[in-house]
């Protein structure tokens, strides 16, 4: 399981949600590419305004290149740096990135 991310075909860059061009060297190849572990960066928990139930939201570093993501985490992070696996969930008709705490 994964999140794809955009990778330019030129310079290598990755983005998070794609882009047009890419921001780093400007080309418009890119490259749909898969990232499976990230690292926490950060997070907060919110409440879901339409189940009214908590929700962590984090961001992530992918690995090893990045991107940073914003995404849902099923459970409270311990730390930063804690590592993540990421995957891809359906949404109100999108995919959304989610992530799963790793064992340490």
């Amino acid at each position: 399981m994964s999140v794809n991310v955009s990778q330019c075909g030129v310079c290598g860059r990755r983005v998070y949600p794609a882009r047009l061009w890419c921001p780093a060297c400007g080309h418009d190849r890119s490259l749909s590419v898969p990232v499976d572990q990230a690292e926490i960066q950060a997070w907060t928990t919110a409440v879901d305004p339409v189940a009214d139930l908590p929700v962590v939201i984090a961001t992530v570093r992918a690995l090893p290149e990045g991107p940073i993501l914003v995404v849902r985490v099923e459970e409270t992070p311990s730390h930063a740096g804690q590592r993540v696996s990421l995957v891809e969930r359906q949404s109100n008709g999108r995919l959304l990135p989610w992530a799963r705490i790793l064992p340490a």
